[in-house]
């Protein structure tokens, strides 16, 4: 949104303050959300809604993306990164006089959303209807295994204690 508004440096390899600067990039951006008409300079481009959710299987991503045709979408997966980039094109420009505004955005955008887990490359799919863009990735083998843990009581401990009150 604001290029790294927070000095967030990239291809460095891994940066632990990255989800925490994310976090402080969508809060400026909720929070500046409509001032782009009163202050220069903060003016906000499209940035898709994103809902996430994960089934046993898959990772799925929703993105609202109302006014794109299909082919000005391009999907990517990049590391443990989602990438959704596109381009919303203007229709013929229409001179109108009666307009007073127009929050309409048209142009280039990207989205990068971390994923959870990590996914396997084959088999992703994704698909547009109505506005919404549906992206299934599923899950790599080392995420969907589940590895019960027994919690024991330790015994030795009890055992090393107990000797210690006697020898008192």
């Amino acid at each position: 949104m604001f290029g790294g508004f927070f000095g967030r440096r990239r291809g460095f390899g891994f940066d632990p303050f990255e989800d925490i600067f994310r976090q402080m990039e969508m809060m400026m951006a909720e929070m500046m959300r409509g001032f782009g008409r009163e202050f220069p300079g903060f003016e906000m481009g499209f940035e898709p809604r994103i809902e996430m959710y994960e089934t046993p299987d898959e990772i799925v991503v929703r993105a609202e993306m109302p006014g794109l045709d299909k082919d000005s979408i391009d999907v990517k997966v990049r590391g443990n990164y989602l990438i959704i980039r596109g381009v919303k094109k203007q229709e013929e420009k229409e001179e109108k006089d009666n307009v007073f505004f127009s929050e309409t955005f048209y142009g280039e955008f990207q989205r990068v959303i971390p994923l959870p887990v990590e996914v396997k490359e084959d088999g992703i799919e994704a698909y547009y209807d109505k506005g919404i863009l549906e992206i299934r990735l599923p899950k790599a083998d080392a995420a969907r295994k589940e590895v019960k843990i027994i919690v024991k009581e330790p015994e030795e401990d009890k055992g090393k204690k107990d000797k210690g009150k006697e020898e008192k």
